[in-house]
């Protein structure tokens, strides 16, 4: 999650307390209301503080512990969910501030708002953090349950936004209180990181570049991607199978019109592969993988190739 660090003042300010001086315990026993991430994003006051069963996709990496729906009908521009553990267990993350990269335990259990949540940690929850241990930037399909909590409605700029959690106060909250289920990565095929090509080199020693194209889950612009794979499952695109060169040079036309750009292989592996095209002064680095979400939204097992990130770097190439 990469949040707009001119709002850190409004957001910060606008932080809910972790703890309150009334504390209510709240029993992972309890009939937890079943609920999808849709539902919440459309209303987020309504489930404020709601003991939640929730299936979405889990993203976790540097600066990142969310959860995330590409599909959603109106997808709330300015909504999005950070994790924790209740209890005492911490999900070495890495964010500011301060982030849960101390130890594995706090010193007592988590208390938001006066409400204080416990945690489950079997056998179903120590395979999941072992996942997450093992991979450091990845994405996981989980059924969880826990306390939801809104944040705080604000406008800024004449946006709204649900703020006061997680990274820079950026997000509302999701509290995990058990781990019912997820699924395993076992296909050597696809790309379970989160990241989706973010920390891919630009080709050159720039002091400067921009983003021209970056689809990943969690920032919430996974939509071109589902479109691509109904489109080669339906026939249309069917070589986005098996061809992700001409991907990747199809996804750089709408940005580089009437240009024939010649791409150089960078790095190539079953799941991703990287591109870079020298464009006069300007070094392109295309990067081109098969989502593991995207599996989820496929006809069959075929996952197409999508181009997820596009960089260009100004600079004098070498060579």
């Amino acid at each position: 999650m990469r949040t707009v660090l001119k709002l850190l003042v409004a957001l910060l300010i606008g932080a809910p307390p972790l703890a309150a001086q009334s504390v209510q315990d709240s029993s992972v026993a309890a009939q937890p209301r079943n609920a999808t991430y849709c539902e919440i994003a459309k209303d987020p006051k309504v489930y404020n503080h709601e003991f939640v069963r929730l299936s979405a996709f889990l993203t976790h990496g540097f600066e990142d512990f969310g959860l995330a729906e590409p599909n959603c009908p109106a997808p709330p521009v300015h909504f999005s969910i950070w994790v924790m553990y209740g209890g005492k267990a911490e999900s070495n993350t890495a964010y500011c501030c301060p982030g849960e990269t101390g130890g594995e335990q706090r010193s007592e259990p988590l208390v938001v708002e006066g409400i204080k949540t416990p945690l489950e940690s079997d056998a179903m929850f120590q395979q999941f953090t072992d996942l997450l241990k093992r991979e450091r930037d990845t994405t996981v399909r989980v059924t969880v349950v826990g306390r939801f909590f809104s944040g705080k409605k604000l406008a800024i700029n004449g946006s709204t936004y649900w703020r006061g959690f997680g990274h820079l106060g950026c997000c509302s909250l999701f509290v995990i209180q058990r781990v019912e289920r997820f699924e395993p990565h076992t296909r050597s095929d696809l790309d379970y990181t989160s990241e989706a090509g973010w920390y891919e080199k630009e080709g050159c020693k720039a002091s400067s570049f921009r983003w021209v194209r970056h689809i990943s889950i969690s920032d919430g612009t996974a939509e071109q991607a589902i479109g691509e794979q109904r489109l080669a499952d339906g026939g249309a695109q069917a070589w986005a199978f098996d061809d992700p060169r001409r991907v990747a040079v199809e996804s750089l036309k709408p940005y580089y019109k009437d240009q024939v750009p010649t791409l150089r292989e960078i790095t190539k592996s079953p799941e991703r592969q990287v591109f870079s095209w020298r464009n006069g002064k300007k070094s392109i680095a295309i990067v081109v993988i098969r989502p593991y979400w995207l599996s989820f939204y496929a006809s069959g097992s075929a996952v197409a190739w999508v181009s997820t990130t596009i960089k260009e770097a100004d600079c004098d190439l070498v060579g």
